[in-house]
C-alpha cells in the first residue's frame, strides 16, 4: 500500500496495513460526541517507521 494522506504531504509513502478498524467505525457511526479525532479505518506502518491512521481515500495500491 501507499499512503498519500496528510503525513505524506505531497508525496506518497509506502507502508503496510496492520489493522482494520472498519467495525469500530460502523459501531460508532457519525455520533462520536466530539468533532476532533475521528476514527480512521486503517492503521498503516509506514516504511519510514511511523504508524499512521487513514481512511480508504488516503490509500492506493503500490505498483508491483
Amino acid at each position: 500500500m501507499i499512503v498519500r494522506a496528510g503525513v505524506a504531504e505531497t508525496r506518497s509513502i509506502p507502508g503496510k496495513i496492520v489493522e482494520d478498524y472498519g467495525t469500530s467505525q460502523q459501531a460508532v457511526g457519525e455520533d462520536l460526541g466530539r468533532n476532533w479525532a475521528p476514527i480512521r479505518r486503517w492503521a498503516v506502518a509506514l516504511d519510514d517507521g511511523r504508524l499512521v491512521f487513514v481512511d480508504d481515500n488516503d490509500l492506493e495500491i503500490a505498483p508491483v
